[in-house]
């Protein structure tokens, strides 16, 4: 499918989803949940093709949330982590026995600088996310740097696609490509 339906096919489906689910999504940003359907509404796959993540899907946690059975605090509003949980900016104190962070993570170009070096890093540029042909960058082809291949994604794709990405590194041992 060209890559202009697809994202626009994906903004039909996002919205729609957000119809379909409006009473959750409501009940969520009452409590402070910060919702995001993506730059331009494509929803979560473009963000999972675009930043290889960024995105939730609900498996009942955002019921119980939503339901204020667990608690949801910003990051923003909170001074510091105390022995009784987490001071406020405001002064409250929010006792908790268990505080999780949802801090994201760093992609695989800030892996590829720790590991090999500035030199290699910036020999392959950016990983994942889109180039110019619309294509995702540095995965599942050859890479600038010889002997790097990057693979991502889901158990799926990663199944699906590793064939492609044998054969592409068999052909290049073997002088083909």
């Amino acid at each position: 499918m060209p890559f202009a339906l697809a994202r626009k096919s994906h903004v039909m489906l996002t919205e729609q989803g957000r119809t379909l689910d409006k009473p959750l999504l409501d009940a969520l940003e009452r409590v402070g949940f910060r919702l995001d359907f993506g730059a331009d509404g494509s929803g979560w796959q473009f963000k999972y093709l675009e930043r290889g993540g960024g995105y939730y899907f609900n498996v009942g946690c955002s019921d119980l949330i939503a339901e204020r059975k667990i608690a949801l605090v910003q990051f923003a509003d909170i001074e510091r982590f105390v022995t009784a949980g987490a001071r406020m900016r405001n002064g409250e104190l929010i006792p908790a026995d268990l505080v999780v962070l949802s801090t994201g993570y760093k992609t695989q170009d800030h892996l590829v600088r720790k590991l090999f070096g500035d030199a290699v890093a910036e020999r392959v540029g950016p990983i994942w996310g889109f180039d110019e042909g619309q294509e995702l960058r540095n995965t599942y082809v050859r890479t600038a740097q010889p002997g790097l291949w990057f693979i991502g994604g889901s158990f799926a794709q990663c199944r699906i696609y590793s064939k492609y990405l044998g054969l592409q590194i068999k052909a290049t041992e073997l002088g083909l490509m």
